[in-house]
């Protein structure tokens, strides 16, 4: 009998067992797969260099949540300020007291509907929409104040998933990520519940937005709009159609430790990649650095 995924939403398993995107937290995906195609930087030191090299003065993180990537951009000299929006007043609360135990007195927080609230003209030399903006409904206003808040010069850096909607993935997506999951072994393809995944399906997409009505809402309009809106000086769409699926639920089983382990990780690694370079998937993950176009506002 098929193992349907869908259910981990009706179950309340949390939201890394549904819908989070938690193999990109996870070290051995990053330094394995994801950094290599940033030319082996990380996220943050990726930002540095194709801003400036050089600390800007002050830069502004959209649904900021729990403040980490401020404290990593700022860490990494990004820029020398930085301010969060979060429309959660428990976010932006939980950010303040974490830049206040870590000392970093350039972090500012405010609570903040980016749907509806103006940004200042010329307000910031960066702008990080960093695995929120997929749960904005109204990206192309958001978009235009990203525009009207930046100078000049001023850089637009988005780190999301870019995939399809409500995470309503491709028939070819399902196939393939059955596919990879069954080059693992049993004891790889365990749900952290004990029972092994005979077979991966979807959530629909009224699970999804009964889990959050947020999720993935609009998140396959956002390189269409940086591509209309902005100049995109790079994109790395570095994977995730399958991955993102096939190790949601299987990758606390890999001992980072262990080189079988990372070994069948990195079969999976290359399965995707081989996806990819046939042409039967695209990436629904990408880090796009962006600029005003010329001439804009």
């Amino acid at each position: 009998m098929a193992q349907v995924w869908g259910e981990a939403f009706s179950r309340g398993r949390g939201a890394e067992a549904a819908a989070s995107l938690g193999w990109l937290c996870w070290v051995p995906v990053l330094e394995r797969y994801v950094f290599p195609q940033l030319g082996g930087r990380d996220w943050y030191s990726f930002a540095r260099e194709r801003c400036s090299g050089r600390p800007l003065e002050l830069g502004l993180s959209l649904c900021c949540g729990d403040g980490l990537t401020e404290r990593y951009l700022l860490q990494s000299g990004v820029c020398r300020a930085w301010e969060g929006i979060d429309i959660s007043p428990a976010a932006i609360a939980s950010c303040r007291q974490a830049a206040e135990a870590a000392g970093m007195s350039t972090l500012r927080y405010r609570v903040g509907d980016l749907e509806r609230m103006k940004l200042p003209r010329h307000g910031y030399d960066v702008v990080v929409g960093w695995m929120g903006l997929h749960h904005l409904r109204n990206l192309p206003r958001v978009f235009r104040e990203v525009k009207r808040t930046l100078r000049p010069e001023g850089v637009f850096i988005v780190n999301e998933y870019v995939g399809p909607p409500r995470f309503q993935i491709l028939p070819r997506q399902v196939e393939l990520t059955n596919e990879c999951l069954g080059l693992l072994p049993e004891d790889l393809r365990r749900r952290p519940s004990g029972e092994v995944i005979r077979e991966f399906v979807p959530a629909s997409a009224e699970q999804v937005a009964a889990f959050d009505p947020s999720e993935a809402v609009s998140s396959h309009q956002i390189m269409p709009l940086l591509e209309r809106e902005f100049t995109i000086v790079e994109r790395v769409d570095y994977g995730g159609a399958i991955l993102h699926w096939a190790l949601h639920e299987t990758m606390r089983n890999f001992r980072p430790d262990d080189a079988e382990h990372m070994a069948w990780l990195e079969r999976l690694f290359d399965f995707e990649r081989q996806a990819m370079a046939r042409g039967e998937i695209g990436s629904d993950f990408s880090y796009v650095i962006a600029r005003k176009r010329e001439g804009s506002a």
